[in-house]
């Protein structure tokens, strides 16, 4: 968990400052799959708060997105198996897509096939390096 909050104060500096790329909402995603933990409520709530604050929008609208985007993957757990490499890739595309559509981006598609490459490197690299459960 607390490798998921240093990488999420990362991925808001770097999506305020430098990049369109919704890396806190991947994080995000990442953290919720991996840990099925509802602190990633709170985690999703302030870091939304806090890339609004720096990113010089409407606080609140990240805010909002990302914890309906926990309560979705969560809602999902139910059904499906969520550690797998193609719901991370639908969820990832799909709330990528939708949350670039909010903040009103310029390349919406392009940037949530990047944003689903990305993930999947990480989940990819995550699955490699997984302890095995004894």
């Amino acid at each position: 968990m607390k490798l998921i909050i240093l990488a999420l104060i990362i991925a808001v500096f770097l999506e305020s400052t430098l990049t369109t790329l919704p890396l806190v909402l991947l994080i995000i995603l990442f953290g919720a799959v991996i840990t099925k933990q509802n602190e990633m409520f709170a985690l999703a709530f302030l870091t939304g708060l806090f890339l609004d604050i720096f990113s010089f929008r409407t606080i609140g609208i990240s805010s909002f997105y990302f914890v309906g985007f926990v309560l979705g993957v969560f809602l999902y757990q139910k059904k499906f198996e969520i550690e797998t490499l193609h719901f991370v890739l639908l969820s990832s595309l799909i709330g990528s897509f939708f949350y670039l559509l909010i903040q009103g981006s310029s390349h919406i598609i392009l940037e949530s096939l990047i944003s689903c490459l990305i993930i999947s490197v990480a989940f990819f690299a995550y699955g490699q390096n997984r302890p095995a459960i004894r």
